[in-house]
């Protein structure tokens, strides 16, 4: 009885998820960190349209994007820089442009920080994204 009520269960959560099979292409790198706003190197989120650049974090880096100042986690954009397009290529790392989207060397696909889409081109993904917990203090970043 316990085995056909575990089988029951499971047939449930997979027959009830609305997956459509489409999985972002860049690969998932497990992500778990905080970044306090009052250090140094996080100077420029302390303002609307500021960005820093952590080329430790993620697959291919990470960028953080202010959006906000509404004092929660939506204030921030936390994506992937890799290229969905190119996620396996050397040059399928973005190069930030003016702080404020990110260029595919591999074809020139721009995104936006602001909210990691595509602006113009061929892709079909937006940038990878991460969760975000903001406390007023710190943001927690993790996949």
């Amino acid at each position: 009885m316990r085995k056909l009520l575990s089988l029951l269960g499971i047939f449930v959560v997979v027959f009830s998820c609305n997956w459509s099979g489409n999985i972002h292409p860049v690969p998932i790198t497990q992500v778990n960190e905080t970044l306090y706003l009052n250090t140094p190197s996080a100077y420029d989120l302390q303002f609307v349209g500021g960005s820093i650049f952590i080329p430790e974090w993620g697959y291919k880096g990470i960028a953080i994007y202010r959006r906000t100042n509404f004092g929660d986690a939506n204030d921030f954009g936390v994506y992937d820089l890799c290229c969905p397009n190119h996620t396996q290529e050397s040059c399928g790392t973005l190069v930030i442009k003016d702080n404020l989207y990110g260029q595919c060397a591999c074809d020139d696909q721009e995104f936006l920080l602001h909210d990691g889409q595509a602006l113009d081109g061929i892709s079909s993904w937006g940038l990878y994204p991460y969760k975000v917990g903001y406390d007023g203090i710190s943001l927690h970043i993790s996949n």
